[in-house]
């Protein structure tokens, strides 16, 4: 089996770079088109495509570095599973990723590993290092136990999961953003700029307005003349709130809030207990200790609510509680996620228990979202439709007073 270089595009139409395993160059094609990828170029991973660049050719880019981060993970899995050694796997992988930030990643890794540090070591040094606390201790676990291509693996595997999920659920924010945003800039235009065109009509005609007319005319002359104030008022409290937020006490009763809110609430729930529970399972997976595996995944998520909560279950399992006794203490996870945890520690099952119940709610945060979003979409679309009918409402009554055509 040889390995290929290759420069693909996925089904979201992004190029991403990566290495295969294969017999020969037409069954790479294959078993990429197989994956759901479009090759561009496939070539032997001994000699990558393109002019070397000099060491000067580009400065590190920690933002392009972990752009390419999935691809050099499973880049650098293959090659190892490929019976390569890790020196000479970070080398190709330099070769290949010369043209990327991540090329620089690989060849500081190569220095250090030859040095005679360990990957896990050598991560940690890399400037501006694209690689997680729950990456680098997943591969610390997986030299310690012999299992560095299976640790590799399932960080790579995490990684891209939580990814798509993230993207999904933007994508999923997009359309009724959009909406909102347009919603908003419609009526805006409609109160500062269309009415007051009206106005001096009206009141050129000395007509006693309609009551809708006059609330409608009050309104637009009041955001003309205060809309630059109101305007600078939310940005300052804006930037009130946002620094207030970087206060600890601040942000942690914030977070503990938005987890009790009606709708968004339990979808926040329902995210941040696939997030640390998938965390959770592939740091154990990997051969990471249970108490260290703790403090990993409570980074992962961002709720301080719930980073609290994982501190001080830690701390429990520390004393000798177990894990789901002590996170039903100290979390706001569901209850029958804990139930689940139980079940997997009393089978003896309790990585595999973690990974269900990251899929399940996973799937539970995929429901409610777009249960919210059937819920908002309307929602906006009606109270657009209402204000705009009001507008076009008021105007006409006016119009037919002045024409003193009875309504």
């Amino acid at each position: 089996m040889a390995v290929f270089g290759y420069r693909v595009t996925d089904r979201e139409g992004r190029v991403t770079e990566g290495v295969v395993e294969a017999p020969g160059e037409m069954s790479a094609r294959d078993r990429l088109r197989e994956m759901g990828y479009l090759p561009i170029r496939v070539w032997p991973a001994s000699a990558p495509p393109g002019k070397i660049a000099g060491p000067g050719a580009r400065s590190l880019s920690a933002r392009g570095a972990r752009r390419d981060l999935l691809p050099f993970l499973q880049g650098l899995t293959t090659l190892l599973r490929a019976g390569i050694p890790l020196d000479r796997s970070l080398e190709m992988l330099g070769d290949l990723f010369r043209a990327q930030a991540m090329g620089s990643v690989a060849n500081s890794l190569l220095r250090d590993v030859r040095a005679g540090q360990s990957l896990a070591d050598a991560m940690r040094k890399v400037p501006g290092s694209p690689f997680s606390r729950f990456t680098v201790q997943m591969v610390s676990a997986g030299q310690a136990t012999g299992r560095l291509e299976d640790a590799l693996e399932q960080a790579y595997q995490f990684l891209e999961r939580s990814r798509d999920f993230r993207s999904t659920l933007l994508g999923s924010l997009l359309y009724p953003a959009i909406l909102l945003v347009a919603s908003i800039l419609s009526i805006v235009l409609l109160v500062v700029y269309v009415v007051p065109r009206f106005a001096v009509v009206f009141s050129s005609s000395g007509v006693l307005l309609p009551l809708p007319t006059r609330i409608l005319l009050a309104v637009s002359a009041f955001f003309r003349e205060y809309g630059l104030v109101f305007l600078v008022a939310f940005v300052l409290a804006y930037l009130f709130f946002s620094a207030a937020l970087r206060r600890p006490e601040a942000r942690r009763a914030w977070d503990r809030a938005k987890l009790g809110w009606p709708l968004v609430g339990s979808v926040l729930t329902a995210i941040e207990t696939s997030r640390v529970m998938r965390s959770f399972s592939s740091l154990l997976s990997g051969g990471v200790p249970i108490l260290p595996a703790f403090v990993i995944a409570r980074e992962v998520s961002g709720n301080l609510a719930i980073r609290d909560g994982m501190e001080a279950a830690r701390s429990r399992v520390q004393s000798g509680a177990k894990v789901a006794r002590a996170l039903a203490e100290t979390t706001p996870f569901p209850e029958m996620a804990l139930q689940m945890i139980a079940v997997g520690e009393e089978t003896g099952r309790l990585e595999a228990m973690l990974e269900s119940v990251a899929d399940t709610y996973e799937g539970t945060a995929r429901r409610r979202l777009r249960n919210f979003l059937t819920v908002l979409e309307p929602a906006v679309i009606l109270g657009m439709g209402l204000l705009v009918g009001f507008i076009v409402f008021a105007m006409f009554l006016a119009i037919f007073r002045m024409n003193e055509v009875p309504f």
